[in-house]
This record gives C-alpha cells, structure tokens and sequence, in this order.
C-alpha cells in the first residue's frame, strides 16, 4: 500500500513539475491582434515566420514583419 501511494504522490509531482516547464508567450501583431501560444513558437529562418499552436489548438502561423511584441507569460 505504501509503494502505491508513493509512485503516485512521485507522478503527482513529476507532473506538477512538466506544467512549469511549458513556456506560453503572448504576440501581438502590428495590427493589434492578440495570440497566447502553447509553448514557444518556432521560428522559420527561411520564411521569416513564426509558427505556434493557440489557446483553442489552431496551428498559426505569423511573418516576421507582422510581429509588434512577443513576451513570455507569467502565471
């Protein structure tokens, strides 16, 4: 009974700790549009984009050019 208990109070943890590590940024485009992503975006080198998953799971993609301001969120 102890061992099961412990494994999960160990995943509990373990779990708790993976959710801190997720990065959410917010991006607002020039034309004052407003994106929370899931995790970082990745940036395209060859198409100057930016390319994230929002808050309802829609994969976006952003020109360089069209970005204002990019910031990590605080919880």
């Amino acid at each position: 009974m102890k061992g099961i208990i412990g494994a999960l109070l160990s995943l509990l943890l373990l779990l708790s700790l993976a959710a801190c590590g997720t990065k959410n940024y917010q991006i607002t485009t020039k034309t004052g549009k407003t994106f929370t992503t899931q995790g970082a975006p990745e940036y395209d080198m060859e198409s100057e984009t930016y390319r994230f998953t929002n808050e309802e799971g829609q994969e976006v993609i952003l020109n360089q050019a069209d970005v204002d301001v990019m910031q990590e969120q605080t919880k």
